[in-house]
């Protein structure tokens, strides 16, 4: 299939290994954002430093993809306080599979972003 696009021809790329930022429906955690929320805080120890006695608290941001299937492959640490990377990578490994993400009515494999915050309470 093409598109006519400003007097161009553009061939459309069926390929199931494209990987989308942004898609009409995107994946979901079973049970929402609220569900989600609960497992990071039922998962997430915080690290502990060698340098202090008490715990530190910081931030994490992880990507992955959400595989068609609802898995989770690719993850990796974009933006994290020194100490927290293996935490954060341990609790994403954990999830259960995610409702994928569509587009155009098909299932696709969707980059998801999140940060996970460890903090005392």
């Amino acid at each position: 299939m093409s598109l006519a696009c400003e007097n161009e021809i553009v061939e459309q790329v069926q390929d199931d290994d494209v990987i989308f930022m942004v898609v009409e429906k995107m994946p979901e955690f079973p049970g929402g954002m609220e569900a989600l929320f609960s497992f990071i805080g039922e998962k997430t120890r915080r690290p502990f430093t060698g340098y202090h006695v008490n715990w530190i608290t910081g931030r994490a941001t992880v990507q992955f993809v959400v595989e068609v299937d609802g898995s989770i492959t690719d993850i990796r640490v974009v933006h994290s306080v020194t100490g927290f990377e293996a935490e954060a990578v341990k609790v994403i490994e954990s999830m259960p599979n995610w409702i994928p993400g569509e587009q155009n009515g098909k299932k696709v494999r969707v980059m998801f972003t999140l940060p996970i915050t460890f903090r005392l309470q």
